[in-house]
């Protein structure tokens, strides 16, 4: 594997750099900052805020959390207008046009860290090398750095490479997608509908270092939603039947939800992670809301045990004589990847790792919310495909996960410069 140190080496900071400074879904104001500023110096056209983002499909983005993102990177060195460019919506998309006739072709990064706290292991790579995450309790435990670093060392090929290419070329870094919250939104903005070919990939996962899978049609479609019941306060002795018991109509739910049927033509799943209710012991509990997630092996099976849970929550607050809300925080669509786009990816990573190092991966338990940026895609008349390329890490979601930067993520990057010289290439 050819690949120029310099970009390899530009990668391997401005990961550190992200792993330092890690920024959860809808807060990744400094990352969003950083990838601007990159992009705009080496000449791409930049594109963010609202104008790739529809608002009225945004999921699971909350006001707190936000602000506490905007006042870290300000203090991390990102200046007021850069934050009020963003319009309150992290992400990125940076198109190069080539001024040559050719495809449209994007790729997705996805930027958001998560909230897990990082291992004090004094032989966790980023403690030995002195890029831990420095907020408690939040970590890039999933590759997202790396993949968002990459983006920006594909963004420098480009510029590096103009006089070879065709087309138009979109760079799309998304935010939130861990709990599947951003990508929706990002599709239903219309940016990628004049796309031909959109590729997605993800650090790790299955494959070893050395290795890449090519993603088969597969992935859980699911939905993540908050339920929320108001009750009526009252004595719990006193008065209790002056009440309205939000707990109970809540519990009664969960228990209702896990006796549901499931369906005998494939995988649904419904889950319920948590559960906040009420207000002190002896009071008839006002409020409760639950977290809940159901899963399908088809977009339609998921549709099916969502609606199935909606109607258990309607019936108990019914019974229980409770308001209640559904709000929904997360949304993804099963993937199905175009076979003659992964041949494509099949074979520029053959040209990477060696032909014995590919092979083909149906992902069954997991979600992905790149899958509406492809469904988007694929309905407006382009292709769409999917890869992974492995590092030999601890497993994802992890406190002590490191995918090894130097190693890994030039494999990412080169299969990514390949594709592109693939369909935007100057034949």
């Amino acid at each position: 594997m050819n690949i120029n140190s310099s970009y390899t080496q530009e990668m391997v900071s401005m990961r550190r750099s992200i792993h330092q400074k890690p920024e959860t879904g809808w807060t990744e104001f400094r990352t969003t900052a950083l990838v601007v500023r990159r992009l705009k110096e080496l000449g791409f056209e930049v594109k963010m805020g609202k104008a790739i983002v529809n608002t009225d499909y945004v999921m699971g983005r909350y006001d707190s959390e936000v602000k506490l993102g905007m006042q870290r990177a300000l203090q991390a060195g990102i200046t007021q207008e850069e934050i009020d460019a963003t319009e309150g919506y992290t992400g990125a998309v940076g198109i190069w046009k080539t001024g040559k006739p050719g495809p449209v072709t994007a790729i997705r990064y996805d930027m958001d860290a998560l909230y897990v706290p990082e291992t004090t292991n004094p032989e966790h790579i980023p403690n030995k090398k002195g890029f831990a995450s420095q907020y408690p309790g939040v970590m890039h435990a999933c590759g997202h750095d790396c993949h968002t670093a990459i983006g920006l060392s594909v963004a420098h090929w480009i510029a590096d490479h103009k006089n070879e290419l065709c087309g138009t070329i979109k760079l799309i870094f998304q935010p939130a997608e861990e709990g599947t919250r951003g990508a929706c939104s990002i599709a239903e903005s219309g940016i990628v509908d004049d796309v031909n070919f959109l590729f997605a990939s993800h650090i790790g996962n299955k494959p070893r270092l050395g290795e890449v899978t090519v993603t088969e049609p597969g992935y859980n479609a699911t939905v993540k939603f908050d339920v929320h019941f108001e009750g009526k306060p009252a004595h719990s002795v006193a008065n209790p039947q002056d009440g309205r018991n939000a707990l109970m109509a809540a519990c009664h739910t969960v228990v209702m939800a896990g006796s549901l049927p499931r369906h005998g033509s494939g995988l649904t799943t419904v889950s319920c992670g948590k559960i906040n209710a009420g207000e002190m012991r002896n009071v008839v509990p006002t409020h409760a809301t639950l977290q809940m997630e159901v899963r399908g092996s088809t977009n339609e099976l998921c549709d099916y045990i969502y609606s199935q849970v909606c109607r258990a929550v309607k019936a108990n607050a019914e019974a229980f004589d409770v308001k209640y809300d559904i709000v929904k925080v997360g949304q993804a669509l099963t993937m199905n990847p175009d076979k003659e786009l992964a041949e494509v990816i099949k074979e520029c990573a053959s040209e990477v790792v060696g032909p014995e190092n590919v092979s083909y991966f149906k992902e069954t338990g997991g979600s992905e919310d790149v899958t509406f940026l492809m469904t988007r895609v694929q309905n407006h008349g382009g292709q769409a495909a999917h890869f992974y390329y492995g590092s030999d890490d601890t497993g994802p979601h992890r406190s002590d996960f490191d995918p090894d930067d130097e190693k890994s993520m030039p494999v990412g990057f080169t299969i990514q410069t390949k594709l592109l010289l693939k369909k935007n290439g100057i034949h």
